[in-house]
């Protein structure tokens, strides 16, 4: 007895260790992906219209002739395990299995002809610019170096003033921004048409090059769809001739609209700063009869494990970059009513984004 209980002991301890040494060094599925993408790897199998093998792969990326075939299917095997990619055994000769690489429903989100595609999130983010920041996270909570955020205190300047001297950055951002709209504004208009029912104006504010208010005008031409952003976004984004485009501050006015949206643009700051863009957003609409749209996180406690862990690594995103947060069904509550509204209500839940309605 005493035996077993010391076997089953040290096999508890073994995989605690295991535990954390895979929570160690879980950036290695992160960059694996994002190698895949640069490599388009998920274009190439898509292209092909079926599984391809480790070196009919490497024949399209064309990978350099001084890294050999099995270390891409080195690369393919890990990205098989997290479930990126599928794996299919295929009888080459007497005995022999050649091993082909297929998509999943995760790889084709990777694809960039897919209305859907997630790529352009992942290089934001993974951009060393992004990523460098939480190297810095210790020393932040130890000094915190008077700065309000860990990405400041790493780069000198806040994370907008970055992306704002930095054209390239300022791509990778809306370019993510706006491929993460397309799947979520799709399901809201499909699901919840409602919302827009009434109105003849719609402002998105921070709505990048005007992808979101694209969609929202496709789908309801009677409405007038505007985005307002820094002046600097506006200047690079080649809008939809459906949108017209305004640059400004929305801490200092909006344009004035039968209603507002804020899609995930409230979890970027904190409490004082939200209270100042509400206060605009609740000035720009009549009275009665007006609405902001906040589309954004409410987090809580979910039977999916991934959903909350989502939302958690989300919030400390959130402190390290933007000193926001993601908030609670409460956290909200109180924020509506500081900004003046009278009345919300949280229209929907998708994945982990709700869709929420305020009154003046």
């Amino acid at each position: 007895m005493e035996r077993n209980m010391h076997v089953q002991k040290k096999t508890t301890e073994l995989t605690v260790r295991a535990h954390l040494e895979s929570l160690m060094i879980s950036y290695m599925k992160s960059y694996s992906v994002k190698a895949a993408i640069e490599l388009g790897i998920a274009d190439i199998i898509h292209s092909a219209g079926g599984p391809l093998t480790a070196s009919q792969l490497a024949a399209k990326i064309p990978i350099s002739s001084t890294v050999e075939v099995p270390c891409l299917d080195r690369l393919m095997h890990l990205l098989v395990h997290t479930g990126v990619f599928a794996e299919e055994l295929k009888l080459s000769g007497e005995e022999e299995h050649e091993v082909s690489y297929g998509l999943t429903p995760m790889s084709r989100l990777l694809v960039r002809d897919d209305p859907y595609c997630m790529s352009p999130l992942a290089m934001l983010s993974l951009h060393p610019m992004a990523v460098s920041a939480w190297d810095n996270l210790a020393a932040w909570f130890r000094s915190g170096e008077g700065h309000p955020t860990v990405f400041e205190a790493k780069h000198g300047e806040p994370f907008w003033k970055e992306v704002s001297l930095d054209p390239a950055m300022n791509k990778v951002f809306n370019d993510a921004m706006s491929s993460t709209s397309k799947q979520f504004i799709s399901r809201m208009v499909e699901g919840c048409s409602e919302v827009f029912e009434g109105m003849s104006s719609l402002v998105d504010v921070g709505g990048g090059n005007g992808t979101v208010a694209g969609l929202i005008a496709d789908a309801f031409p009677h409405i007038k769809c505007m985005v307002l952003d820094q002046p600097h976004v506006v200047a690079a984004s080649s809008p939809p001739p459906n949108v017209v485009a305004i640059g400004g501050d929305m801490f200092e006015s909006i344009p004035p609209a039968d209603a507002v949206f804020l899609k995930r643009i409230l979890h970027d700051w904190d409490e004082e700063e939200c209270l100042k863009i509400l206060r605009r957003c609740k000035e720009a609409i009549p009275k009665p009869g007006g609405k902001v749209i906040v589309a954004d996180i409410v987090r809580k406690k979910w039977d999916d494990q991934v959903f909350n862990e989502v939302q958690l690594m989300l919030d400390l995103h959130m402190m390290v970059l933007h000193n926001g947060k993601e908030r609670n069904e409460e956290e909200w509550k109180k924020l509506f009513m500081d900004a003046g509204f009278s009345s919300y209500k949280i229209v929907t839940t998708m994945g982990v984004h709700s869709l929420i309605e305020l009154c003046p």
